[in-house]
């Protein structure tokens, strides 16, 4: 009875031929496992499991002549970012679509409560400066009529207007 998930001829072909091309160009086996395993739906230990148990022995000799082709065309070529990066996945958090809702809605609450707060701030300032420009014509009103008192009272005689000791 074979297993359904075997590797076939055709997984070991891939498999030998991209780690022996990784091995050409300078990049790890390690960036040619995670290349199979994409192409082939495994992981990529599964993949360099299977290098490293049944098909290592049988290359020998291809990576010693990959191993030497890399040597002599490194002093041509400056050797790829992939081999020193390697690939990353983007994270992607679980996103629980009720939970974004509800923070949506506290952020349009508060948006909404500043927006009374600046509207009352903004009548309370008018009312303030509605109040400041009518207490100077109060006060100079009342300056006036003091003026007109006194006036009256030096034509009346009732002021004295003796002279200060010095």
């Amino acid at each position: 009875m074979k297993r359904q998930d075997g590797w076939t001829y055709e997984d070991d072909i891939c498999l030998s031929e991209t780690v022996l091309n990784c091995i050409e160009k300078g990049e790890t086996q390690l960036y040619a496992f995670d290349l199979v395993a994409e192409k082939t739906n495994r992981t990529p230990a599964a993949c360099g499991f299977r290098w490293n148990s049944n098909l290592r022995k049988r290359y020998e000799g291809q990576i010693k002549e990959a191993k030497l082709k890399r040597k002599q065309t490194q002093g041509i070529k400056q050797p790829k970012l992939s081999a020193a990066i390697p690939s990353v996945k983007p994270y992607a958090p679980e996103i629980d679509i009720d939970q974004v809702i509800n923070s949506l809605q506290a952020i349009k609450d508060q948006l909404e409560g500043m927006r009374v707060t600046i509207a009352n701030l903004q009548n309370r300032n008018a009312e303030l400066e509605q109040q400041l420009n009518s207490k100077p014509s109060d006060v100079t009103e009342d300056m006036k009529n003091l003026l007109e008192i006194i006036r009256r009272a030096e034509k009346l005689g009732l002021t004295n207007k003796e002279k200060p000791a010095i």
